[in-house]
């Protein structure tokens, strides 16, 4: 798809969603009665029902269609909540009111009405022929940057690399250690020392037997960001001018001149054959793009997805994301830098000063910077990646910590919204990617809210049941079914509510802290590679055994004011619901806190292919399936 024809389309879309904009909220504001409301109501719901089920549901404008009554849907809902329902009657009940009509907000309007935006019009991009003659083609630099990761684990991603089919006079590869600096192999802890000098050592020795480059720094400065930055450096000046920056540089390779695309891959990043093949082209069709990013694929389950048992039989988490989400935001030139399976330009990279390290996510942040220069992204969605999940729910916690803090930074640092450069469509795409990491809070407000009533009394949604029938229920309903439309292939929507409740209690903390002071963060890596001996309840879900409990009590509570007090039993039986609901999802969560014990560290890869095995010796072919790769 060439950049003139996204533009007319980005053109065209954007008009058509002005206009739509203020058609639907002028007609969501106007008053109708509840039986008009409750015609109009459920029978759009229909409609868009209908709609998903067609032949053309996928055609965009029939795509299209579906966004904007569901939208109407939700504003309908929207307006009823804050001009009918947000009456003064105490102070605790206004706290608990405000807070339940601010999570639902959030959820309603800034997540969901900013995702369907997102994904109006995903693309799916295909790889482009590369140029015969291999003297037209780009040189390659490939970092793997690394800090405490298993060596075995940086051996393997290195010995891939070498196999990339790419000129191999265009391309240079580097392990870039952190975790053997100057420093630590200094430092005055002499075991610290002793495990730092052991690993320089280890990966100084992989780089020479595989003759690759090995490169290390003096201090430890700025995590990830300085540690590929330093390389930027180094490689920028080439080998034979390494000793003007501090660190080491040992080239076991043979080294011509600095590469023009940088290939960033994590260490535990393995990279297909292919993979160069498959995305350089992209660079020779344009000067401004800066950036083609392609999915990650995780070897393992999360530790949700593996003590749930749910990783055989359900798409992966990360999916949803990379096969959904990533091809809507590529659509408005929003793809961004994802820390790893990416290859940059290094030219506009050196332009912006380096991989960009005021936030600790330091891959979103320098492509902001660089969207806001007026470069271009693309996205490749072509698994070409191999990685490790993190192998328990600390560390889970531990990688979207720095996730939820490094895009609430971007959002509190870096205003996407008022960022002088960006255009309006990359505002709301950035805006929308930052706003998400807040559902930590609006989690365990639904969590808590049905209970603030049930057991204190709090007047937390003052509507009655023919109201909630009439405007809460057609919105529920809708958004489900815009959810499973738009993601139902990548994540069903009840993992979603598991996967984010799991998490929420968890991301409170780092939320608040990052809302309080946005330069305090430090960046944590995520450990990877490590065994589990034994299955165990994880020390996390003490939490959910206390809202379990609480919980529990809220259904005699509730039983209790089903007696005593006739005139709220609407109010009850809504309560009631919702809090059965929330029993399973905690329920859910603490079976996902149940450690199952994982002795390998080496994953297998479960799969379906055909094979043939050849005896030569009696020139014999036996054809076989294979299931189990190790």
């Amino acid at each position: 798809m060439t950049t003139g024809n996204l533009a007319y389309k980005k053109f065209f879309v954007g008009i058509s969603i002005s206009l739509s904009v203020i058609f639907i909220v002028y007609t969501a504001s106007l008053y109708l009665s509840s039986f008009h409301q409750a015609v109009i109501g459920y029978g759009l719901l229909i409609v868009v029902w209908i709609l998903t089920k067609v032949r053309l549901s996928g055609s965009q404008p029939v795509r299209t269609l579906i966004f904007a009554i569901a939208a109407f849907i939700t504003f309908r809902y929207w307006f009823f909540r804050t001009f009918d329902t947000l009456t003064y009657t105490g102070f605790f009940d206004s706290i608990a009111m405000l807070s339940l009509y601010a999570a639902e907000t959030y959820s309603a309007v800034f997540v969901y009405i900013s995702g369907m935006f997102v994904n109006v019009w995903p693309i799916e991009r295909k790889s482009p022929p590369l140029p015969e003659d291999a003297g037209l083609l780009p040189s390659v630099d490939v970092f793997i940057p690394t800090y405490n990761e298993p060596e075995d684990i940086v051996r393997i991603t290195a010995l891939a690399c070498m196999q990339l089919d790419y000129p191999k006079e265009k391309l240079n590869i580097y392990i870039l250690d952190d975790g053997g600096t100057v420093q630590k192999r200094n430092d005055p802890n002499p075991e610290k020392a002793a495990t730092a000098l052991e690993r320089y050592k280890e990966l100084h020795g992989i780089a020479q037997t595989l003759k690759i480059n090995y490169i290390t720094r003096e201090k430890n400065e700025r995590a990830k960001a300085g540690n590929i930055n330093n390389a930027l450096k180094h490689t920028s000046l080439g080998y034979e001018n390494k000793d003007k920056h501090s660190g080491e540089w040992f080239n076991f390779g043979n080294i011509s001149g600095h590469g023009e695309i940088i290939l960033i891959l994590d260490c535990d990043h393995v990279p297909t054959r292919d993979f160069l093949k498959n995305t350089v082209g992209f660079f020779l069709e344009g000067e401004k793009l800066f950036l083609v990013q392609t999915p990650h694929f995780f070897i393992n389950p999360s530790p949700v997805e593996k003590n749930m048992g749910i990783h055989k039989n359900a798409p992966e988490e990360n999916e949803m994301f990379y096969r959904a989400v990533h091809p809507g935001l590529d659509f408005w030139n929003s793809s961004f830098f994802c820390g790893s399976a990416a290859l940059l330009r290094r030219r506009y990279l050196e332009e912006a000063g380096g991989i960009a390290g005021d936030t600790i996510t330091e891959d979103a942040e320098t492509a902001i910077s660089l969207h806001a220069k007026g470069y271009r992204s693309a996205y490749l969605p072509k698994p070409m990646i191999c990685g490790l999940s993190p192998e328990t729910f600390d560390y889970l916690i531990t990688q979207r910590s720095r996730w939820t803090q490094g895009m609430l930074q971007i959002l509190l640092l870096k205003n996407p919204l008022f960022l002088k450069g960006l255009k309006w469509y990359q505002k709301i795409c950035y805006t929308n990617n930052c706003i998400f990491w807040f559902f930590g809070i609006a989690r365990t407000v639904f969590i808590l809210a049905p209970l603030a009533y049930l057991l204190f009394g709090l007047r937390i949604y003052n509507a009655s049941a023919s109201q909630i029938l009439t405007y809460a229920l057609p919105h529920l309903l809708s958004s489900l079914i815009v959810t499973n439309y738009l993601y139902g292939k990548v994540r069903q929507p009840f993992f979603s509510e598991l996967f984010e409740t799991a998490q929420s209690i968890f991301l409170i903390t780092p939320t608040l802290g990052v809302l309080l002071n946005p330069r305090s963060p430090r960046f944590k890596v995520t450990p990877k590679g490590k065994s589990l001996n034994e299955d165990f309840v994880n020390g996390k879900a003490l939490p959910f055994y206390i809202i379990l409990l609480i919980t529990l009590a809220g259904i005699p509570a509730g039983l209790s004011k089903w007696i005593n007090y006739p005139l709220e039993r609407e109010t009850v039986a809504v309560c009631m619901v919702w809090i059965f609901f929330n029993l399973f999802l905690i329920l859910s969560c603490i079976g996902a806190l149940y450690e199952l014990r994982q002795i390998r560290k080496h994953h297998r890869i479960m799969t379906k292919e055909e094979a043939t095995v050849t005896i030569p010796e009696d020139n014999i072919n036996v054809k076989g399936i294979i299931t189990d790769v190790a």
